[in-house]
């Protein structure tokens, strides 16, 4: 077995035992802050924008690049978005925008209650970093299907979140994969966040990944009712082959915020 592929075989493994743990020494949470939860860094969880309000994310990343994202609550089980963005957006040379401007859906397929998580069902065509041939540097969701379960132990609140997806970006690699994630909020106004998507549709001979998955944390502080201000790792395992044909492999830092509110 090569490196890669042990490195995220223990990387696997570790996170499987995370999310066991915190099932088996957690029990359901009986309230819910009223904004859900709706993506952990760049995974999404079972949450959804609440009918009659609508969600703004913006995203810096590295080369001057700035996403934005709106999602709207249109029906208490449904919400729908619109995203955009590029590189070089912030700086003094060209700007090198996204193809164009990306869609977004999500529907509840059953609500979370003591015995079982939220399911929800979604399509996302927006990934994430550079725009690099017929791709992005992580490839957008396509469809997919999120479960989500919120738990309080003895250390405070915390939710498990788990999906798999089929993404539309298949010109290099294709197939099923997934991801896994924890949420733990810390006090009120502050929640971190970790995530492994297995990247099994990135580790073909032409693709960007190398096999490694993206391992991926963050954390994020609420000043004030529906803003959270993030910072975030990405790519921990540094998840790129690096040979001039993509993205370097490096870890990036990179801001976010989220804004909530009714309309």
């Amino acid at each position: 077995m090569s490196n890669s592929r042990k490195t995220a075989t223990k990387t696997l493994h570790w996170t499987m035992v995370a999310v066991a743990t915190a099932t088996i020494i957690g029990t359901p949470a009986q309230s819910q802050d009223p904004v859900e939860l709706i993506r952990l860094v760049d995974n999404p969880t079972a949450g959804l924008v609440d009918k009659g309000r609508f969600a703004a994310d913006l995203r810096l990343f590295p080369e001057g690049g700035l996403q934005g994202q709106l999602t709207a609550g249109i029906m208490r089980r449904l919400s729908i978005g619109l995203s955009f963005g590029g590189e070089g957006i912030i700086g003094d040379g060209a700007v090198n925008w996204y193809p164009r401007v990306e869609a977004a859906a999500r529907y509840r397929l059953i609500e979370e209650n003591a015995s079982l998580p939220a399911f929800t069902l979604g399509y996302e065509t927006q990934g994430y970093g550079r725009y690099v041939g017929e791709r992005y540097q992580v490839k957008s969701k396509g469809f997919f299907l999120a479960l989500s379960k919120n738990y309080v132990s003895g250390f405070g609140q915390f939710g498990v979140h788990a999906g798999a997806n089929r993404s539309r970006e298949d010109e290099d690699d294709d197939g099923l994969t997934g991801w896994v994630g924890l949420d733990k909020t810390v006090n009120e106004e502050l929640i971190v966040a970790g995530e492994y998507d297995f990247a099994l549709n990135d580790n073909g001979d032409d693709s960007l990944g190398s096999g490694r998955g993206y391992l991926n944390l963050g954390a994020f502080w609420s000043p004030t009712d529906g803003l959270h201000l993030g910072f975030l790792l990405k790519n921990v395992l540094e998840n790129a082959e690096g040979d001039g044909i993509g993205p370097d492999p490096d870890m990036s830092r990179e801001l976010v915020v989220r804004y909530t509110e009714s309309f």
